[in-house]
C-alpha cells in the first residue's frame, strides 16, 4: 500500500485500517500492541501527517495478513486484534435473516461493519471488493474506506444489489459486537 497511486477503494488492508481506527475512536482498544501503536500515531497525527500514518497502518495490516488472505485468516487476525468476543462474522442463513440481523445490529450500535462483495472494476474485471457499511435501509451506504486523503469515495447502492453482491462473495463480513 506504500504506492501513493494504489487504489484504496476495495482494498482489504485500507478498509481494515479505517474500521479499526473507527473502533479505536469509539473506545474499543485493540489487544495487539503494534496495531495499537499505529492507531495511536494516527490519532495523534497532524492533518498533514494523517495520510502517511494511515498508509503505515494499512501497510502494517497488509504485512500481517500476507498476500490474498482467505476470509478465515482475516477473521482470525481481527480476533487477535479486537478480542474474540468483540467480533461477529455470522449474519444468518438466508437473505431475510441476514437483513434482519444487519438492521438489528444498527439499532444496537452505530458503528460501521465491513463486508466483502463481488464487484465489477473500471477495467472490466470482476472480483472481491471490501466495503465498510455505514447504513442499511432500502439503500446501502458504503463509507469512504480511507478518510485521510482528499478523495470522497462514499457511495450507495440498492439493498437487493448489495445483498446479491455480498452473497456472491460468500457473505463474508466483520462487525463489532462487543
Amino acid at each position: 500500500m506504500s504506492d501513493a497511486a494504489a487504489p484504496k477503494s476495495g482494498d482489504l488492508s485500507v478498509t481494515l485500517a479505517t474500521w479499526l481506527f473507527i473502533l479505536d475512536q469509539a473506545g474499543h482498544a485493540t489487544a495487539e500492541d503494534g496495531i495499537g501503536e499505529a492507531l495511536e500515531a494516527l490519532r495523534d497525527a497532524t492533518p498533514s501527517e494523517a495520510d502517511h500514518r494511515g498508509r503505515q497502518l494499512a501497510d502494517g495490516i497488509a504485512a500481517e495478513l500476507g498476500p490474498a488472505p482467505d476470509f478465515e485468516r482475516v477473521a482470525a487476525w481481527v480476533r487477535t486484534v479486537v478480542g474474540a468476543n468483540g467480533l461477529r462474522t455470522d449474519f444468518g442463513g438466508d437473505r431475510d435473516s441476514r437483513l434482519r440481523a444487519i438492521r438489528a445490529g444498527h439499532f444496537r450500535s452505530s458503528l460501521p461493519w465491513i463486508a466483502c462483495i463481488i464487484d465489477r472494476f473500471p477495467d472490466g474485471g470482476v472480483g472481491p471488493h471490501w466495503v465498510m457499511v455505514e447504513r442499511v435501509t432500502d439503500r446501502v451506504t458504503c463509507m469512504d474506506p480511507y478518510p485521510w486523503d482528499d478523495l470522497d469515495e462514499e457511495y450507495e447502492l440498492p439493498v437487493v444489489e448489495f445483498m446479491v453482491k455480498w452473497e456472491l462473495a460468500g457473505c463474508n463480513a466483520l462487525a463489532w459486537q462487543g
